[in-house]
């Protein structure tokens, strides 16, 4: 079954952003800002691996800025922002912040990328697995801290790590390891940009740095047409 990893792995976000909101109100303010301070430092580090491997530097700052400019003129971050806050349970919460949060940071990433690759053409949904479990954990202290978007974050993974599964399962074999490299290193930055976020260093409007994604591999296109 394809979709196997997936599957599993909305599971226990599911399940553990659930327990997360039971255990919530047991867990002090400060120890909640702790612990997402904690997920940014760690959200930081992750990062760093991600990008010191780049193939075309110039493709992924490229992508950056058109797919910047993109979600800025469409307004994807504040189009949702609005939309989202009609689930704000009180003042509090802020239902679309957690929400973009959490699916950034179970979906942006070298194993997300790469467990999705095994499983669309291997059919090895181990790194997914793995990748499940450590999503279990994270789900729980995130959902104590931000709230109800953390458990909304499963169908955002269903929906992306799906996607991606699938794209692999159909043409993951034709694509060039150059281009999953450069793409591994364009979510380490946008991870970067998270774990900013997240120590309240800078914000940022994460869904309008999203389009840099799908940019990526067109410029790639572009430029491997051309040479």
């Amino acid at each position: 079954m394809v979709l196997l990893g997936t599957i599993f792995n909305t599971i226990t976000v599911a399940v553990g952003s659930s327990l997360g909101l039971l255990s919530g109100r047991k867990i002090n303010t400060k120890a909640q800002t702790n612990i997402v301070i904690v997920f940014g430092l760690f959200t930081l580090a992750m990062s760093m691996g991600m990008i010191k491997e780049m193939n075309e530097p110039i493709d992924i700052f490229l992508a950056l800025v058109i797919g910047a400019l993109l979600g800025e003129y469409l307004q994807l971050h504040n189009r949702f922002e609005r939309y989202a806050s009609k689930f704000n349970s009180d003042g509090s919460e802020n239902f679309g912040e957690a929400f973009i949060k959490a699916t950034m940071l179970f979906c942006v990433g070298g194993m997300t990328l790469v467990g999705c690759m095994n499983e669309g053409i291997d059919g090895d949904y181990n790194l997914i697995m793995v990748k499940s479990v450590m999503d279990l954990i994270s789900s729980f202290f995130l959902a104590s801290a931000l709230g109800r978007g953390v458990l909304f974050s499963a169908l955002g993974i269903f929906g992306i790590q799906g996607s991606l599964t699938l794209g692999f399962h159909f043409i993951g074999v034709m694509m060039p390891q150059e281009l999953t490299i450069d793409l591994t290193a364009t979510g380490g930055i946008l991870l970067l940009a998270l774990g900013l976020d997240l120590v309240e260093i800078k914000k940022f409007k994460m869904l309008d740095l999203i389009p840099a994604l799908a940019i990526l591999p067109l410029i790639h296109l572009f430029h491997n047409t051309i040479i």
